[in-house]
């Protein structure tokens, strides 16, 4: 018997380093809050609840797979920013506006808001920048030439940016994007998120 648990300690030892070691997940995870801890914007308690509330959001199934079923269909970037100016130019909601709200991702992040009264709007974009889901109406739909989507796919980071009044809610909002981590560690897009600062 004794032998037998003797055996089971060693096994054990011998995995320990394996079973404790950082996958590329939680490297990117690391990285995403010592990012939020080194950002010059944003208060303490925003930079508090980005850890507890939002760094969740970025290996959320329901984004992450909205995300690379987009970046499947490897659209050209000429179709999106069609699609973009359309977006831009409608008077009228377009089809794919009541998609991206209606779908699981969109659900995902109205369902988010809903338990949270912090959080504003959201939405999430693929590895090109368009957008894939959201919580309402974004304002455009290509984020690619904007620096949430440089600093979430492109630098694997976060943004922070600045305190802005927001017209349609007719309050101080302040947002904050995030990389979106697949299981692998790879970053295959990014979610923003609009935080009512007179809350916090």
């Amino acid at each position: 018997m004794l032998k037998k648990k003797t055996a089971l300690l060693v096994l054990l030892l011998l995995l320990l380093p394996g079973l404790c070691a950082a996958s590329p997940v939680t490297d990117r995870l690391a990285k995403v809050g010592s990012d939020l801890d080194a950002s010059a914007r944003g208060s303490m308690a925003l930079k508090i609840l980005c850890k507890k509330e939002l760094v969740p959001l970025c290996t959320l199934p329901a984004l992450i797979d909205a995300a690379k079923v987009s970046n499947a269909k490897q659209t050209s970037l000429e179709a999106i920013k069609k699609l973009d100016q359309e977006w831009i130019d409608a008077e009228e909601p377009l089809e794919i506006m009541d998609e991206l709200q209606n779908n699981a991702c969109g659900k995902a992040l109205q369902s988010f808001a809903a338990k949270n009264h912090l959080i504003a709007k959201g939405f999430v974009f693929d590895n090109q920048g368009a957008t894939v889901g959201s919580h309402s109406i974004p304002n455009d739909y290509w984020q690619g030439d904007e620096g949430k989507y440089r600093k979430t796919v492109q630098d694997k980071s976060i943004e922070i940016g600045p305190v802005k009044f927001d017209k349609a809610e007719n309050r101080q909002l302040q947002h904050v994007a995030l990389p979106l981590i697949d299981t692998d560690g790879t970053v295959v897009g990014g979610v923003l998120i609009g935080i009512f600062i007179d809350k916090l």
